[in-house]
This record gives structure tokens, sequence and C-alpha cells, in this order.
């Protein structure tokens, strides 16, 4: 009787989450990034600075003793609202604004002194405007500089974006493998050239992450193998027969087929645009032939379809089939082209080599 009231109480909780929007689905994710340093986190024990018209002079971490046109760094509310509509605990807030009107360049920056980067890590942050904040029409500049422990090294902005208030926050991931194993320094900076008091920048997350996803095992891949043949309408597809409407044939030295027996069946689609043009596309790619013409576009560069026979193009077959050049299309789609003689082409896909 006390498991079923446990139960039937279990029951009742979970639909009342539901009715209220309360209910949080579990992440589908199977490892989160783990965090390696935290600069929000760490924010008091950084090096605070603003600089208004190149000079620069410290500041104390929480607005404890700032005056007006000195800057500010310090930690929002518990609760603050942001532009994006949304309320985020104690994001880490830094007022460029507060460092003088009419100076030229002004800006805050928090120094972090030697952080270890991680191996497969990478800076994440997140930021924008507090609730009812703005920036003016050139924007903030928002960013995170990095800086080996040695003096050789360069510094390198890994950050440096504009924000306006436009009612959503800047989400920004950088990879950090360059560095990995190497000791530095991180600036986070925020920084205008019209300043007022009412372009306070707050970071809602800022940190170097790390992806603990384990690698995915290895897998074999099937290829697809498609077997044409010259004089015939059927094809085969693996081991199963289709037909086509024409037969594949051979022209300068060279195999000609409608080419979308061949695209079609690898994934990728095929236009006809009069009086001419086909356009074949796949996986992001473009191609592009035309009647008589020996040259292609491939992604909008020009090259030669068979580069030892300029003879070689595309040509209208009576009564009307379109005969496009089977192995540079095949081999720009990522296939591999073997011809068996006397009479058989064949296509396998992907090309996994020899």
């Amino acid at each position: 009787m006390k498991r079923h009231a446990i139960l039937l109480i279990a029951i009742l909780l979970s639909f009342s989450l539901l009715l209220t929007g309360a209910f949080i689905a579990p992440p589908i994710s199977l490892a989160a990034p783990v965090i390696a340093y935290d600069f929000l986190v760490n924010a008091p024990n950084a090096e605070w600075n603003s600089w208004k018209a190149g000079v620069s002079s410290p500041l104390n971490f929480g607005g404890g003793g700032w005056q007006v046109f000195d800057g500010e760094a310090r930690y929002g509310s518990i609760q603050t609202d942001m532009e994006d509509g949304l309320t985020y605990p104690t994001p880490l807030l830094m007022y460029a604004a507060l460092t003088g009107a009419g100076t030229g360049e002004n800006g805050v920056t928090g120094d972090y002194r030697h952080v270890y980067v991680p191996a497969n890590a990478s800076l994440h942050a997140v930021f924008g405007f507090q609730k009812g904040e703005h920036a003016d029409e050139q924007g903030v500049v928002v960013g995170v500089a990095f800086a080996e422990d040695d003096p050789a090294q360069p510094m390198i902005k890994l950050i440096n974006e504009t924000k306006d208030y436009d009612g959503s926050l800047r989400e920004v991931r950088v990879d950090l493998s360059p560095y990995a194993g190497k000791t530095g320094g991180f600036g986070l900076f925020v920084h205008t050239a019209h300043p007022d008091d009412k372009d306070g920048v707050a970071w809602v997350q800022a940190a170097i992450e790390v992806d603990t996803t384990p690698p995915s095992p290895p897998f074999s891949i099937s290829p697809l193998v498609l077997k044409f043949f010259v004089g015939s309408t059927v094809y085969f597809v693996d081991t199963t027969p289709k037909t086509m409407d024409t037969t594949l044939v051979i022209v300068e030295s060279r195999a000609f087929l409608p080419i979308r027996y061949v695209a079609q069946e690898l994934g990728a689609t095929v236009d006809w645009y009069p009086p001419d043009k086909v356009e074949i596309k796949h996986l992001g790619n473009t191609i592009e032939l035309w009647i008589g013409q020996n040259s292609a576009s491939v992604n909008g560069s020009y090259v030669l379809i068979d580069p030892g026979n300029p003879y070689v193009v595309p040509f209208i077959q009576a009564p009307g089939r379109t005969m496009m050049p089977m192995r540079f299309i095949s081999e720009k789609l990522g296939a591999k082209v073997e011809w068996f003689p006397p009479q058989e082409a064949r296509i396998t896909y992907p090309d996994l080599g020899p």
C-alpha cells in the first residue's frame, strides 16, 4: 500500500510539473563539457584596470570605492535580467561607460594570470547587455585575448566582437587546441569609442571547457556500387537491376550517359536550365556543365572536363537525351570510376581508395 501511494504521488507530481511548464526533459548529450577554468568564478582574483585616452588605472573588483569615470567591474545581482528577456544568476558586469564620456577610446579589462590550457579545450563565452542598457550607434567591442607566459609569443585576440543592444545574447566558442598544454594570461575586455552611462556589458558565461565525449568507435562503410554497360539499358545498383531509357555510349574514348542515373543514386540533385545548362548539387557542392563546352564550374571555379582531350563535351543525343561525361561528374561527387573492358563502367561511392 505504501509503495502504491509513493508511486501515485510521483505520477501526480510529474503531471503537475507538465501542466505548469516546469517539466524539464533530460539532456540528450551523453557527456557535458567539463569546466576547467571559470572566468566568472575567478573574477575577484583577476587584475582589473580601466583605461581612457591611452591612460590605464587600476580598479577594485566589486565596485567598492569606485568613482565616476573610473570604470567598474563587479558581479550582477543574484537574479539579473538581460536584453534577451531572460534572467541569469550573478553575471560578470563590466562598465566601460564609466571611464568617462568624450575622452576617445575607453575600456575595462580583467587580466587572469597563469591559466593552464588543457587538451580538447575550447573557450565558451556568452555576453550581452543588461535589460534597459544600450549601445551607441557603433556598438561596444567585447573580447577575450590570450598571451602565453613565454614573452616571445604574441598576444592573440580569441574573441573580438562588436555588440549592439539587439535583444539577444552573443555566444562564441573558440577552439583552444593550438594552445593545449600552454600556460598564459587571458584578458577579458570591453571598450567603446563613445561611452555613456548605459552601455555596461554582462558576461553570463566565460569559461574554458574540456570536451569529455568519448571518441566514436571505428565503423566500416559498405560502399554503393553502380554498374553500367555499353549498349544496355539495364544497370545495377549493388545487385538490384534497374532500367534507363537510353544506354551508356562511348564518344572520344570516354563514357557518356544521362547523369541523372548516377547522381540521384548518390544522393545528388540534377536540374536542367534551358537551353544548355545542367546543374548538379551534392553535400553543399555545385557542379555546372554546358552543352558543347569543354569546361565546367565546380563551386564557382572553372576546370577542364578532360585535360587530356579538349573534345570531351556534353552533348544532346537524339531524340533529346542530355549525355554527360560519367567519369568527370562521378569523381567530383566523391566516387571512384573503373572501366572493365569491353563494356562495363563501374562506379563505387564513396571512394575509399585502392
